[in-house]
Protein backbone atom coordinates (compact mmCIF):
# COMPACT_ATOMS: atom_id res chain seq x y z
CA UNK A 1 0.00 0.00 0.00
CA UNK A 2 2.85 2.38 0.89
CA UNK A 3 4.52 1.57 -2.42
CA UNK A 4 1.28 2.30 -4.29
CA UNK A 5 0.88 5.67 -2.51
CA UNK A 6 4.49 6.55 -3.31
CA UNK A 7 4.02 5.74 -6.99
CA UNK A 8 0.83 7.78 -7.16
CA UNK A 9 2.51 10.75 -5.48
CA UNK A 10 5.53 10.48 -7.80
CA UNK A 11 3.31 10.21 -10.88
CA UNK A 12 1.24 13.22 -9.81
CA UNK A 13 4.36 15.28 -9.20
CA UNK A 14 5.89 14.32 -12.55
CA UNK A 15 2.72 15.09 -14.49
CA UNK A 16 1.93 18.34 -12.69
CA UNK A 17 1.51 21.21 -15.10
CA UNK A 18 3.00 24.68 -14.76
CA UNK A 19 1.69 27.39 -17.07
CA UNK A 20 3.86 30.32 -18.13
CA UNK A 21 2.21 33.27 -19.85
CA UNK A 22 3.14 36.78 -20.82
CA UNK A 23 3.38 39.49 -23.46
CA UNK A 24 6.53 40.44 -25.36
CA UNK A 25 7.26 44.08 -26.20
CA UNK A 26 9.89 46.10 -28.03
CA UNK A 27 11.93 47.87 -25.32
CA UNK A 28 12.19 51.13 -27.27
CA UNK A 29 8.76 51.48 -28.87
CA UNK A 30 6.79 49.51 -26.25
CA UNK A 31 4.87 47.81 -29.06
CA UNK A 32 4.11 44.05 -29.04
CA UNK A 33 6.41 41.75 -31.03
CA UNK A 34 4.70 39.09 -33.13
CA UNK A 35 5.79 35.46 -33.50
CA UNK A 36 8.63 35.46 -30.98
CA UNK A 37 10.28 32.06 -30.39
CA UNK A 38 9.94 30.76 -26.83
CA UNK A 39 11.25 27.43 -25.56
CA UNK A 40 13.79 25.26 -23.75
CA UNK A 41 17.03 24.90 -25.68
CA UNK A 42 17.64 21.36 -26.91
CA UNK A 43 14.18 20.07 -25.94
CA UNK A 44 10.96 19.61 -27.88
CA UNK A 45 9.24 22.21 -25.71
CA UNK A 46 8.35 25.56 -27.19
CA UNK A 47 5.85 27.89 -28.77
CA UNK A 48 5.55 31.28 -30.47
CA UNK A 49 3.89 34.49 -29.38
CA UNK A 50 0.81 35.44 -31.38
CA UNK A 51 0.40 38.55 -33.53
CA UNK A 52 -0.13 40.66 -30.38
CA UNK A 53 2.97 39.31 -28.63
CA UNK A 54 0.97 37.11 -26.24
CA UNK A 55 2.29 33.65 -25.38
CA UNK A 56 1.36 30.72 -23.16
CA UNK A 57 3.39 27.59 -22.49
CA UNK A 58 2.56 24.53 -20.37
CA UNK A 59 5.47 22.76 -18.68
CA UNK A 60 5.73 19.64 -16.56
CA UNK A 61 7.16 19.42 -13.05
CA UNK A 62 10.46 17.99 -14.27
CA UNK A 63 10.99 21.03 -16.54
CA UNK A 64 10.60 23.76 -13.94
CA UNK A 65 14.34 23.82 -13.17
CA UNK A 66 15.25 24.50 -16.82
CA UNK A 67 15.76 27.89 -18.39
CA UNK A 68 13.55 29.46 -21.05
CA UNK A 69 14.95 31.26 -24.07
CA UNK A 70 13.06 34.05 -25.83
CA UNK A 71 14.30 35.19 -29.22
CA UNK A 72 13.12 37.26 -32.18
CA UNK A 73 15.01 38.13 -35.37
CA UNK A 74 16.56 41.56 -34.97
CA UNK A 75 16.54 41.47 -31.15
CA UNK A 76 18.88 40.39 -28.38
CA UNK A 77 17.76 37.03 -26.91
CA UNK A 78 16.68 36.76 -23.28
CA UNK A 79 17.16 33.85 -20.88
CA UNK A 80 14.84 33.33 -17.90
CA UNK A 81 14.64 30.86 -15.03
CA UNK A 82 11.42 28.88 -15.39
CA UNK A 83 11.08 28.75 -11.60
CA UNK A 84 10.98 32.55 -11.52
CA UNK A 85 8.54 32.80 -14.43
CA UNK A 86 6.10 30.39 -12.79
CA UNK A 87 5.72 32.87 -9.91
CA UNK A 88 4.61 35.67 -12.25
CA UNK A 89 1.30 35.80 -14.13
CA UNK A 90 1.20 37.41 -17.57
CA UNK A 91 4.78 38.60 -17.32
CA UNK A 92 5.79 41.57 -19.46
CA UNK A 93 8.97 40.73 -21.39
CA UNK A 94 10.91 43.42 -23.24
CA UNK A 95 13.45 42.71 -25.98
CA UNK A 96 16.14 45.13 -27.06
CA UNK A 97 16.49 45.62 -30.81
CA UNK A 98 19.84 45.16 -32.51
CA UNK A 99 21.38 47.80 -34.78
CA UNK A 100 19.86 47.40 -38.25
CA UNK A 101 22.85 47.66 -40.52
CA UNK A 102 22.01 45.84 -43.71
CA UNK A 103 25.05 44.98 -45.78
CA UNK A 104 25.26 47.07 -48.92
CA UNK A 105 25.42 45.03 -52.10
CA UNK A 106 28.06 46.48 -54.42
CA UNK A 107 27.42 45.85 -58.10
CA UNK A 108 30.75 45.46 -59.89
CA UNK A 109 29.27 44.72 -63.27
CA UNK A 110 26.15 45.76 -65.14
CA UNK A 111 25.61 42.17 -66.16
CA UNK A 112 23.45 40.40 -63.60
CA UNK A 113 22.84 36.66 -63.85
CA UNK A 114 20.02 34.63 -62.34
CA UNK A 115 19.85 30.99 -61.30
CA UNK A 116 17.46 28.60 -59.54
CA UNK A 117 19.00 26.79 -56.56
CA UNK A 118 17.47 23.98 -54.52
CA UNK A 119 14.80 21.77 -56.04
CA UNK A 120 14.21 22.43 -59.73
CA UNK A 121 11.39 19.91 -60.25
CA UNK A 122 8.42 19.45 -57.91
CA UNK A 123 7.41 15.93 -56.79
CA UNK A 124 3.69 16.68 -56.95
CA UNK A 125 2.60 13.21 -55.81
CA UNK A 126 4.64 13.19 -52.58
CA UNK A 127 2.91 15.10 -49.77
CA UNK A 128 5.22 16.69 -47.17
CA UNK A 129 4.27 18.72 -44.11
CA UNK A 130 5.20 19.80 -40.61
CA UNK A 131 5.88 17.78 -37.46
CA UNK A 132 3.74 18.51 -34.39
CA UNK A 133 5.40 19.30 -31.06
CA UNK A 134 3.90 18.46 -27.66
CA UNK A 135 0.84 20.68 -28.09
CA UNK A 136 0.72 22.31 -31.53
CA UNK A 137 2.58 23.04 -34.76
CA UNK A 138 3.87 26.51 -33.85
CA UNK A 139 7.60 26.81 -34.43
CA UNK A 140 7.89 23.57 -36.39
CA UNK A 141 10.33 23.89 -39.30
CA UNK A 142 11.30 21.94 -42.39
CA UNK A 143 14.59 22.83 -44.08
CA UNK A 144 16.44 21.99 -47.28
CA UNK A 145 20.19 22.33 -47.76
CA UNK A 146 21.09 24.44 -50.80
CA UNK A 147 24.50 24.34 -52.42
CA UNK A 148 25.81 27.69 -53.59
CA UNK A 149 27.20 26.36 -56.85
CA UNK A 150 28.38 29.78 -57.95
CA UNK A 151 30.81 29.96 -55.00
CA UNK A 152 30.31 33.74 -54.85
CA UNK A 153 28.06 36.28 -53.17
CA UNK A 154 24.46 35.64 -54.14
CA UNK A 155 21.30 37.61 -53.42
CA UNK A 156 18.01 35.84 -52.69
CA UNK A 157 15.43 37.06 -55.20
CA UNK A 158 12.44 34.79 -54.59
CA UNK A 159 11.31 31.65 -52.77
CA UNK A 160 8.99 29.05 -54.32
CA UNK A 161 7.27 25.84 -53.30
CA UNK A 162 4.35 23.79 -54.61
CA UNK A 163 1.14 23.38 -52.59
CA UNK A 164 -0.45 19.98 -53.21
CA UNK A 165 -3.50 20.68 -51.05
CA UNK A 166 -4.81 23.38 -48.72
CA UNK A 167 -8.17 22.63 -47.11
CA UNK A 168 -8.04 25.43 -44.53
CA UNK A 169 -10.62 28.19 -44.99
CA UNK A 170 -8.44 31.03 -43.70
CA UNK A 171 -5.04 32.18 -44.92
CA UNK A 172 -2.05 30.38 -43.41
CA UNK A 173 0.92 32.22 -41.90
CA UNK A 174 4.53 31.13 -42.36
CA UNK A 175 8.01 32.49 -41.76
CA UNK A 176 10.87 31.96 -44.17
CA UNK A 177 14.24 31.30 -42.54
CA UNK A 178 17.82 31.12 -43.85
CA UNK A 179 20.58 29.36 -41.92
CA UNK A 180 24.24 28.70 -42.51
CA UNK A 181 25.65 25.27 -41.71
CA UNK A 182 26.56 24.70 -38.08
CA UNK A 183 30.23 24.06 -37.39
CA UNK A 184 29.76 20.36 -36.77
CA UNK A 185 30.74 17.14 -38.46
CA UNK A 186 27.20 16.46 -39.66
CA UNK A 187 26.54 19.96 -41.00
CA UNK A 188 23.12 20.64 -39.55
CA UNK A 189 21.54 24.10 -39.84
CA UNK A 190 22.87 26.57 -37.29
CA UNK A 191 20.74 27.65 -34.34
CA UNK A 192 20.19 31.22 -35.50
CA UNK A 193 19.14 32.52 -38.95
CA UNK A 194 21.37 34.97 -40.80
CA UNK A 195 18.61 37.32 -41.97
CA UNK A 196 18.44 40.80 -40.45
CA UNK A 197 14.64 40.99 -40.32
CA UNK A 198 11.82 38.42 -40.33
CA UNK A 199 10.18 37.27 -43.56
CA UNK A 200 6.56 36.55 -42.61
CA UNK A 201 3.94 35.89 -45.26
CA UNK A 202 0.44 34.48 -45.73
CA UNK A 203 -0.78 31.79 -48.12
CA UNK A 204 -4.41 31.65 -49.21
CA UNK A 205 -4.26 29.65 -52.42
CA UNK A 206 -5.52 26.06 -52.41
CA UNK A 207 -2.95 24.45 -54.69
CA UNK A 208 -0.25 25.14 -57.25
CA UNK A 209 3.10 26.92 -57.14
CA UNK A 210 3.49 29.74 -54.64
CA UNK A 211 6.17 32.35 -55.33
CA UNK A 212 7.32 34.91 -52.77
CA UNK A 213 9.43 37.92 -53.80
CA UNK A 214 12.10 38.44 -51.12
CA UNK A 215 14.59 40.73 -52.91
CA UNK A 216 13.78 43.72 -50.69
CA UNK A 217 14.88 41.76 -47.60
CA UNK A 218 18.47 41.87 -48.88
CA UNK A 219 19.33 38.30 -47.84
CA UNK A 220 22.71 37.29 -49.24
CA UNK A 221 25.52 34.81 -48.63
CA UNK A 222 28.63 33.43 -50.26
CA UNK A 223 28.28 30.01 -48.58
CA UNK A 224 26.07 26.96 -48.83
CA UNK A 225 22.89 27.54 -46.81
CA UNK A 226 19.62 26.06 -45.58
CA UNK A 227 16.23 27.46 -46.50
CA UNK A 228 13.49 26.63 -44.01
CA UNK A 229 9.74 27.10 -43.81
CA UNK A 230 8.43 27.68 -40.29
CA UNK A 231 4.82 27.11 -39.29
CA UNK A 232 3.24 29.99 -37.35
CA UNK A 233 -0.15 28.30 -36.97
CA UNK A 234 -1.62 26.33 -34.04
CA UNK A 235 -2.66 23.58 -36.46
CA UNK A 236 -1.12 22.42 -39.72
CA UNK A 237 -2.35 18.86 -40.19
CA UNK A 238 -0.81 17.11 -43.19
CA UNK A 239 -4.26 15.78 -44.17
CA UNK A 240 -5.35 19.40 -44.67
CA UNK A 241 -2.19 21.10 -45.88
CA UNK A 242 0.88 19.67 -47.58
CA UNK A 243 3.44 20.63 -50.18
CA UNK A 244 5.59 18.80 -52.71
CA UNK A 245 8.51 16.93 -51.19
CA UNK A 246 11.31 14.93 -52.78
CA UNK A 247 11.55 11.17 -52.28
CA UNK A 248 15.33 11.17 -51.90
CA UNK A 249 16.50 14.65 -50.89
CA UNK A 250 17.38 14.81 -47.16
CA UNK A 251 15.13 16.94 -44.97
CA UNK A 252 16.12 18.71 -41.76
CA UNK A 253 13.28 19.20 -39.30
CA UNK A 254 12.74 20.53 -35.81
CA UNK A 255 9.47 20.48 -33.93
CA UNK A 256 9.86 23.46 -31.57
CA UNK A 257 11.63 26.81 -31.43
CA UNK A 258 14.92 25.66 -29.85
CA UNK A 259 14.78 21.90 -30.27
CA UNK A 260 17.58 20.04 -32.06
CA UNK A 261 17.51 19.58 -35.82
CA UNK A 262 16.86 16.04 -37.03
CA UNK A 263 17.83 14.78 -40.46
CA UNK A 264 15.36 12.60 -42.36
CA UNK A 265 16.72 10.46 -45.18
CA UNK A 266 13.90 11.16 -47.62
CA UNK A 267 10.95 13.45 -48.11
CA UNK A 268 12.91 16.68 -48.19
CA UNK A 269 10.87 19.76 -49.08
CA UNK A 270 10.82 20.81 -52.73
CA UNK A 271 11.89 24.39 -52.06
CA UNK A 272 13.72 26.52 -54.56
CA UNK A 273 15.41 29.89 -54.43
CA UNK A 274 15.94 32.21 -57.35
CA UNK A 275 19.25 34.02 -56.80
CA UNK A 276 21.15 36.75 -58.60
CA UNK A 277 24.88 37.39 -58.88
CA UNK A 278 27.30 39.43 -60.95
CA UNK A 279 30.36 38.48 -62.95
Amino acid sequence: MKLLLFLLAFSGSFLAQHKISGVIFDKTTNTPISFVSIGIVGKQVGTLSDEKGVFELNLTEDQKNDTLKIYAIGYRPQIFSITDLIKEINKKVTLESLPTQLAEVVVKSKKIKYKILGTTKYSKNNCSGFVKNNSNWKGSESALKVNNKEDRQIIMESFSFYIIQNKYADSLTFRLMFYEAADTKWQYPSTRPFMKKPIIFKVGQKDGEFVLNIKNYNVSTSKDFYVSLECLMDEMDITKFCYAGSYSTPSFVKVAAFSKWTQLRGGGPDFNIKVSFTD
